[in-house]
């Protein structure tokens, strides 16, 4: 049966290729660009329905063994190199298309026994590596999560039900014919601006699932708040939705009344725990032990095929690439219950946004 995948799951197996093509990765800035430092790759290991190992050697090849401990093929690193140019030309050639094939590739991933375009995982690792950090001359096995700029941008924090946030109106007592009206506009934009004209703001009210507003609990007492401000200002006309740009707006109100030197520091810092530990193993509906799954950090497929990796031992570059590089998304509001006005119980009137958080690309 042809494995078929779309633009981001094929980019794994690109990762995959041109990783042992290489035999290292290069260490990325806050803006995807390659630096100096790389880590020479000692094996990486993928598990499907058997679990295989590929090691680099000197002779400039690729050993696969497998899960009992035999060579099972041997390849040199060229060949990977070759296969990963040929998927990154069949990627980008892919169009609009939604999933495709792609025959020549597969025919070389049976070569490497490798039998599906994604393997399983139940963590936000997509990929384990052995690498040899050259600063610390350790050799740690760990798991990354692949990011790829050849699709359609991705989510860090994924929408639903459990990212809703409740809101009240505030600035007067709005009517039922005014609620009526302003539900009546169809496009979100253009509603909150009548809503902003009628003189009424969103004030923060609650999470209401208790285990997405426990997550956030855990990583500072004033999250739940700061990330509910945020995406007001990123659901609101007039300001973009660039993460970095609604934190210094942020700033600019000072909600929280920091009184230090560095104000837009002291909220930068907080969105970036939260779009660490989001990227690395929080989600929204299961409870969050600060424990990370992704323990490697980041792997990005750039536009041009180039990879660069975010080493968590490298930790404010990873910080810096995710706060550089998301923002706050519009999700649909036709699916998640969200962005229309209504009455509480209180006689109060209330609304609720969605939160996700998107790479920019």
């Amino acid at each position: 049966m042809a494995i078929t995948g779309n633009k981001g799951e094929w980019s794994e197996i690109y990762a995959l290729f041109r990783l042992l093509g290489e035999g290292k990765v290069h260490a990325g800035d806050a803006d995807l660009n390659k630096l100096n430092l790389y880590y020479p790759i000692l094996n990486i290991i993928r598990e499907e329905s058997k679990k295989y190992e590929y090691k680099p050697n000197k002779e400039q090849n690729i050993v696969v063994i497998d899960e009992e401990g035999k060579e099972y093929a041997r390849i040199s690193m060229d060949k990977f190199m070759e296969e990963s140019k040929k998927l990154l030309d069949s990627i980008k050639g892919a169009g609009s298309q939604r999933a495709f094939e792609v025959p020549d590739v597969e025919c070389f991933m049976s070569q490497i026994g490798c039998t599906k375009i994604k393997a399983p995982s139940q963590d936000k690792a997509d990929i384990h590596i052995v690498i040899h950090d050259l600063r610390t001359n350790m050799t740690p096995l760990l798991g990354f999560s692949i990011k790829s700029q050849l699709g359609s941008a991705s989510t860090l924090l994924n929408p639903g039900m459990p990212t809703n946030i409740t809101y009240k109106v505030v600035g007067g007592n709005m009517t039922d014919q005014e609620i009526e009206e302003i539900n009546g506009i169809e496009d979100h934009l253009p509603r909150m601006q009548a809503m902003l004209d009628k003189g009424y703001k969103l004030k923060y009210f609650e999470i209401a699932h208790q285990t997405f507003k426990n997550n956030l609990l855990f990583l500072d007492m004033c999250m739940p708040e700061l990330v509910a401000r945020c995406l007001v200002l990123g659901s609101m006309p007039g300001l973009g939705t660039s993460t970095k740009e609604i934190v210094e707006a942020i700033a600019q109100e000072n909600p929280f009344g920091y009184t230090g030197n560095n104000i837009t520091g002291f909220y930068e810092h907080k969105i970036k725990v939260l779009l660490l530990d989001t990227a690395l193993g929080m989600t929204s509906a299961k409870e969050w032990n600060g424990h990370y799954d992704a323990n490697g950090g980041y792997l990005v497929v750039k536009s041009d095929g180039d990879i660069v990796c975010y080493h968590f031992y490298n930790k404010n570059d990873v910080e810096d690439y995710l706060y550089n590089n998301t923002r706050f998304d519009r999700a649909s509001r036709s699916r998640y219950d969200f962005g229309s006005l209504y009455r509480g119980e209180d006689g109060g009137v209330y609304m609720k946004l969605n939160l996700q958080i998107r790479f920019k690309k």
